[in-house]
């Protein structure tokens, strides 16, 4: 009786010891060596945890609020103009209230009677009527809650008629972030106290000093909550801007910053818009017999811009918005219990290298081929007569199967597309893998023919950590998988000898394609768990 699974066993066994024999053989004669070395570099990916300068604070409350950028522009005039710095040459008295429904209603209802003429503001159209868009002024009658419904203009002559004027939005600011700048009016750490109800009304319509915790340290009340506030820019005609969170506006933590603002026609009108006034003396009690009560800004140098070290904002003012992918990859932090330590050939594989991996008859019998590579797979180039003529270049024209195959033969791995980005930008400090400006990359061999060309340490294409071609020559497979437009693909990264310029040789700029597509213009290099 014969045992057909014994035998088959004995004939794999005997095919096993063969090919070890040949290997060994082979090497001894100098046809293949057991180990191979590759010149690597060593990448730390250091995953530290977020940042508590001023500017990393900034930079985490955008990232949690980066989707909503994809259409928020209204503070790309903020983010452009980066650090920015207002010196309040003499004290600056600022309501500590936002201006009470029932200050506006006595206000309207005093105007027709002044015998005074009454202030215009500027750009105000003729016979402009100073009324809230609210019946009597109020919300359910909660005349203690802030105005809303009011204009520009009437914000404007309100307080120039209570004596002051409206606010600058450097002052506002200034009184916000403190000398200290601080992220949101009372502090660094956002807090929710001012949003108590579902109804967003109900939060904007809440009285003064509701949410105590909420004040500046000067006593201030309702910044960063209640309702926004109309302040003025600098100008002539001053510009119309709006200032401060409120009741509605999320997310929370983003719209409530103190450095924020943002342009709106001088007519407009929301339920979600007050105002404050501000006094350049002490102020007294306006003819309507509203008694004031106000905190002093002092005179100082004040932050009033994106503070330092802050990166995202800047990314926002120049990434276009469909690329905010780029902008969290450069900035995502990932939680790890300790760093990463990656050894990455600091070339693309050479074709003298892949040389090797053809001869290798372990490689011919698929044992180091990936569980799903197709039947009767051919490592070979098309073109692998030609190639060998110049063996020192980038290996080409090799599909996915064939790049994880030879990363499994070197005792290594393809990276992953996280990593090759990680590794070119390094951790996401760089734009461009030599650094945040892009500079002009040689797309032609030495012989001045448009090709794959050898790179050497000093080649403009290169990492600060040593790491070249990152940015050109030829692009390079991963091992990352995509289910881009629904069909598998696999990750490729890196610009090529035909694709050069700005935006292909970014450390974000990534293909997708088949694991069966082959070309001219794609290789891969390898990476280590371990040193070489």
């Amino acid at each position: 009786m014969i045992r057909r699974g014994s035998t088959v066993r004995r004939v794999a066994l005997a095919a096993i010891v063969g090919l070890a024999v040949i290997g060994t053989l082979g090497a001894l004669m100098g046809f293949y060596p057991l180990v191979r070395d590759f010149d690597t570099v060593h990448v730390r990916l250091e995953f530290a945890p977020r940042d508590d300068s001023p500017g990393g604070r900034l930079d985490n409350v955008l990232l949690d609020a980066l989707d909503h950028f994809g259409y928020l522009r209204a503070f790309d005039d903020v983010f452009a103009a980066g650090g920015r710095r207002a010196r309040i040459d003499r004290p600056v008295w600022l309501d500590r209230c936002e201006v009470r429904q029932g200050d506006f209603q006595r206000f309207a209802q005093w105007l027709p009677f002044s015998t005074a003429a009454a202030p215009v503001a500027p750009g105000q159209p003729a016979d402009w009527r100073h009324l809230s868009d609210n019946r009597d002024h109020a919300v359910s009658g909660r005349l203690d809650a802030p105005a809303n419904g009011v204009t520009w203009y009437d914000a404007w002559v309100y307080c120039e008629a209570a004596g002051g004027r409206l606010p600058q939005a450097d002052e506002w600011i200034a009184a916000a972030t403190g000398v200290e700048q601080r992220l949101y009016p009372w502090g660094d750490d956002f807090l929710a106290d001012g949003w108590p109800y579902l109804d967003p009304l109900l939060n904007a319509a809440r009285p003064c000093g509701a949410a105590p915790g909420t004040d500046t340290p000067g006593g201030i009340a309702d910044m960063g909550q209640n309702v926004a506030e109309w302040a003025a820019g600098g100008g002539s005609p001053p510009a119309s801007l709006v200032v401060g969170g409120n009741g509605y506006n999320a997310p929370r933590e983003l719209y409530s910053l103190a450095i924020l603002f943002r342009h709106a026609p001088a007519t407009y009108r929301s339920p979600y818009l007050g105002f404050r006034c501000a006094y350049d003396a002490r102020p007294v009690a306006p003819p309507w017999r509203v008694e004031p009560e106000a905190v002093v800004l002092p005179a100082g140098d004040y932050g009033v811009g994106v503070p330092d070290g802050a990166r995202l904002p800047g990314l926002l003012a120049h990434v276009p918005r469909e690329r905010l992918d780029v902008v969290k990859r450069l900035l995502a932090q990932v939680d790890r219990e300790r760093a990463v330590d990656l050894y990455v050939t600091s070339r693309e594989i050479t074709r003298r290298e892949y040389a090797a991996f053809l001869t290798d008859p372990f490689v011919a019998a698929g044992f180091h081929a990936d569980a799903n590579q197709p039947r009767d797979h051919v490592h070979r180039p098309p073109d692998w007569d030609r190639q060998m003529t110049e063996p020192d270049l980038p290996v080409v024209n090799v599909d996915w199967w064939s790049a994880y195959a030879f990363a499994s033969w070197a005792g290594g791995r393809l990276p992953s597309a996280e990593e090759w980005e990680s590794a070119a930008s390094g951790q996401g400090r760089r734009l461009y893998p030599w650094g945040s400006d892009y500079v002009e990359i040689a797309a032609v061999d030495g012989t001045g023919i448009l090709g794959p060309r050898p790179v050497g340490a000093q080649d403009a294409d290169a990492t600060p950590e040593g790491l070249l071609a990152m940015g050109g020559n030829v692009s390079e497979w991963t091992r990352s998988v995509s289910n881009l437009g629904g069909r598998y693909s696999v990750v490729v990264k890196g610009g090529n000898y035909l694709l050069p310029g700005a935006e292909t040789a970014r450390m974000d700029f990534r293909n997708h394609v088949s694991p069966n597509h082959r070309a001219p213009t794609l290789g891969f290099r390898v990476v280590f768990d371990r040193p070489r």
